[in-house]
């Protein structure tokens, strides 16, 4: 056992305090009260998630093949890196279920050269997303508010004006038609990711795929906090 010095001594009086205000071993480490890490962030009765991979709709040609698996390795290495989560590849012992179907992909031209070469572009990617705890069925990425606005078919298309046919107005003696939308199907979350590339600046399609890849993983992963 080293001796005990006065530096020693001054060193193990100006850490103590902090001992005090710091949690225990085994949980979510606090200080004054507030927690620290992850366990601040995401729901810690959730400890396992299974990813499976996500669905591609959208239409596809040779560069965007395969896209889908890019976007399920990125959202689950997010996962490990940044919530207290851990992925399983076995639905049966998994809390939470997440799904995502990529839905629409398609490139912009912002401007061209003299050439009419792509000289700035962007590349946008649509994934729903549907979280859903497989414990009890509760849709952990539903919305607040799933009314249709108003003006809105129950599928959430905006309904077209037809002067032929105005709106007939509201009668309450007439009963309402029954609803077309099944109320307990989940309600998928919109995700948008954009990729912009350069190719004067050696920025290419891939690059921009990259980037799309990362921020839809960002966003993904960041929907699953716990709401304020």
């Amino acid at each position: 056992m080293p001796a005990l010095t006065r530096r020693r001594f001054l060193q193990v009086a100006a850490l103590s305090p902090f001992g005090g205000l710091l949690g225990c071993r085994g949980t979510t480490p606090t200080i004054f009260g507030y927690k620290l890490g992850a366990g601040a962030l995401y729901d810690e009765n959730i400890k396992t998630v299974y990813v499976p991979i996500f669905t591609n709709r959208a239409f596809q040609t040779t560069p965007y093949r395969g896209f889908e698996n890019d976007i399920t390795k990125a959202v689950v290495d997010e996962i490990g890196k940044t919530t207290s989560f851990r992925v399983t590849s076995d639905p049966t012992k998994a809390d939470t279920e997440l799904l995502g179907v990529v839905t629409q992909i398609f490139k912009n031209v912002m401007n061209r050269t003299q050439q009419n070469q792509v000289r700035e572009g962007e590349l946008v990617v649509n994934v729903d997303i549907v979280w859903r705890d497989l414990r009890d069925g509760t849709i952990l990425s539903a919305p607040r508010n799933n009314k249709p606005a108003p003006g809105a078919d129950p599928r959430g298309l905006a309904l077209p004006f037809d002067p032929n046919n105005p709106p007939v107005p509201f009668d309450p003696s007439i009963p309402q038609p029954p609803q077309c939308v099944d109320p307990a199907a989940p309600v998928p979350v919109r995700v948008t990711a954009y990729g912009r590339f350069l190719p004067e600046l050696g920025e290419t399609n891939a690059s921009a795929m990259q980037r799309v890849q990362n921020r839809l993983a960002v966003q993904i992963v960041s929907m699953m906090e716990k709401k304020w």
